[in-house]
């Protein structure tokens, strides 16, 4: 339901009070003049007296910011006006979907003042998307996130086993589900089954499901492992299937190392677990069918393979049997004297080609042996000890032609080097005429005349000696003068 705001909130004050705004009204002392806080508790009172308690507001959602205290702000508009909202933490908490900018949504609450910045805002308890219901939003939004990350891909299914021996389920034990499973699976009698009772709808069913999973995952070592995992419930609303489609459980559900069969509602009925399933049964008693599938049929294909097994020996003796008659027919078994002899031939034969084989190799040693043999001679001792020492005269004369050459250059470079730095020399700088004073007390050198103090010893250092002096003052006239 709407309310309209056409009249001020003095006017609403007045109203309730029996009394009429007055066209003109007299200036007012200090002393009756109103407090901004009197003020804003005036407006809060009318707000109270004329709105009812709780409103329906329908507008569009903008400016949505949820601060870390989990306390929820935001603003809804239509064309011509907008009006702020709160919703706090624990109305907050309740939200099953995911607010955003430009959702049109219902918001039920009370409108308040907040004082501290003298405006009015509707408290939100509740909101309802319009068009859909809340349940529905936060089905379609989760599961447009988690299709992004990729959890209902194909490829990242596990595989079911072929021949499953042990079977988890995870329902609760007093449902029609866990029953209808048991009728399916009672009827394999080697199978081992073993029941993880959970809460299947209401709060918190969803952490526990979760869990559950978690520690099957964990410790199925200790009951002799796990093959596969049954995950069911029976049919219901939207609202009682919930549980399956939290986050939280579809997560669980898509990072279980042990296949997850799931069977959960009737067969109209798809949760956000079921995409993230290895299987997607539409009902438990369909999720047990499949599980058993392949042992319905094992007594038949047992039969089947001990059939083919025995054809395929059969047919192994046969073919054995054939090749053992065409080995006796054959000709060496016939004649084995003249496949002897045909061997003795190859034997000569090849007798033969090895001693032939024997000579050419040892003419060729012989050839190489009489090449070393002449190749040393010309390589004597004495004969390469003469060519050596050639080599190592001239090896000496070149090396010591190079070596005066590098002494003569080294003693050239260092007489220019010993010229230069004669001629940059401070002695040189004296020789030419210049000299170089110091404060006799500091033996700091006089740069500037400013630097001189009265009363100071100068050194002035010239060529063949040094000259001392002492400033005085040029203002005060010398006592000789």
């Amino acid at each position: 339901m709407g309310f309209g705001m056409a009249e001020g909130f003095f006017d609403i004050y007045q109203k309730t009070k029996g009394r009429k705004a007055k066209a003109d009204v007299p200036a007012a002392s200090a002393s009756e003049a109103l407090t901004v806080s009197q003020v804003t508790k005036l407006v809060e009172k009318s707000i109270a007296a004329g709105v009812p308690a709780t409103i329906a507001v329908r507008g569009e959602v903008s400016n949505v910011r949820q601060q870390s205290t989990g306390h929820l702000y935001f603003t809804l508009k239509d064309v011509g006006a907008c009006l702020n909202c709160v919703m706090w933490r624990e109305a907050a908490g309740r939200l099953k979907f995911k607010i955003a900018d430009g959702v049109e949504m219902i918001a039920t609450g009370r409108i308040t003042v907040y004082p501290p910045q003298g405006r009015y805002q509707l408290r939100a308890d509740t909101l309802q998307p319009v068009g859909q219901g809340a349940l529905e939003l936060a089905f379609r939004q989760l599961q447009e996130k988690l299709k992004a990350e990729g959890l209902f891909a194909p490829e990242r299914k596990k595989q079911i086993p072929r021949y499953p021996r042990r079977i988890a389920m995870v329902t609760s034990k007093s449902t029609a589900a866990l029953q209808d499973m048991l009728k399916v699976l009672r009827r394999f009698k080697w199978l081992k089954l073993s029941l993880y009772h959970v809460p299947v709808q209401g709060e918190g069913a969803g952490e526990k499901i979760a869990a559950a999973i978690a520690h099957l995952n964990q410790r199925s070592a200790d009951v002799g492992g796990v093959d596969v995992i049954l995950l069911a419930r029976g049919g219901g609303s939207l609202e009682d299937l919930w549980a399956f489609n939290e986050e939280i459980v579809v997560r669980a559900v898509a990072g279980s190392k042990i296949p997850i069969i799931t069977g959960v509602g009737h067969e109209i009925d798809t949760t956000i677990a079921d995409l993230a399933a290895d299987y997607h049964a539409h009902t438990p008693t369909e999720a047990a069918q499949i599980v058993t599938q392949h042992w319905k049929k094992a007594a038949d294909e047992l039969s089947m393979n001990r059939t083919r097994l025995r054809r395929s020996l059969r047919q192994i003796v046969l073919d054995g049997r054939a090749g053992l008659t065409a080995i006796e027919r054959h000709e060496f078994f016939r004649r084995p004297k003249d496949r002897l002899q045909i061997l003795g031939q190859i034997l000569d034969d090849r007798q033969r080609a090895m001693s032939l084989a024997v000579s050419k190799s040892l003419r060729t040693i012989d050839r190489r042996m009489n090449e070393m043999v002449h190749r040393f001679q010309s390589v004597h001792p004495r004969h390469r000890l003469a060519l050596a020492r050639k080599e190592l005269e001239s090896h000496g004369r070149r090396l010591r032609t190079v070596a005066l050459a590098s002494i003569r250059d080294r003693r050239n470079r260092l007489d220019s080097l010993d010229h230069q730095l004669t001629a940059l020399s401070p002695q040189a700088v004296l020789n030419r005429g210049y000299s170089i004073t110091t404060i006799r007390k500091t033996g700091k050198i006089l740069r500037s005349a400013s630097e001189a103090k009265p009363g100071d010893r100068l050194m002035t250092r010239l060529a063949d000696g040094e000259v001392e002096s002492d400033v005085r003052d040029s203002k005060q006239l010398s006592l000789f003068e």
